[in-house]
């Protein structure tokens, strides 16, 4: 079980804002709990019947989690240095002109390796498939929007580096619902 009981406030131009949460009582979650399915996806047990699904990802240093309705999923993972063929031996070498187009784009070749790799595994967590075929949309400064199709639906997820306080930089990609 989550603790969400942490109280803050905080001062915005001379005005007081009450952070406190309110009891998880008075909310219908005191009894949601995260358990994992033999395939590792995580599910919300006690909102049965209310479509709200989750997805995790964590290193050694951090943990993400998204949560919503629809379909979700997520990743986060350090940038790590390899060679283009060991890149290509990871992500198939069937990924190399999505990879030449990022590396055209602006990425590294590291960063290009684990936006596909994180977008990938974004997909996969989201939607269970292992055929994950992905083509860029759009591109906007640091960041990378790529479409893959799923049972004729159109499924998009976001890719941006981060860099947190500490450790490597990060890849960060997120499954979106765009309207």
């Amino acid at each position: 079980m989550v603790d969400t009981s942490l109280s803050t406030s905080l001062k915005v131009k001379d005005i007081n804002i009450d952070h406190t949460p309110m009891p998880l009582q008075n909310t219908g979650l005191q009894k949601v709990q995260i358990r994992w399915l033999d395939s590792g996806k995580p599910i919300l047990e006690g909102l049965e019947g209310k479509d709200i699904n989750v997805s995790l990802s964590h290193d050694d240093y951090v943990c993400m989690c998204v949560a919503g309705y629809g379909l979700q999923g997520c990743d986060i993972v350090p940038v790590t240095r390899r060679t283009q063929q060991e890149w290509m031996a990871l992500l198939s070498y069937d990924r190399e002109p999505l990879m030449q187009q990022l590396l055209n784009i602006h990425d590294s070749l590291d960063q290009a390796g684990i936006r596909i790799w994180a977008a990938v595994e974004a997909l996969r967590k989201a939607t269970n498939a292992l055929d994950i075929d992905l083509a860029i949309t759009q591109t906007k400064e640091n960041c990378v929007l790529f479409e893959n199709v799923f049972s004729g639906d159109k499924l998009q997820v976001l890719t941006f580096p981060i860099q947190l306080t500490r450790g490597a930089e990060r890849m960060v990609a997120l499954v979106v619902q765009t309207n």
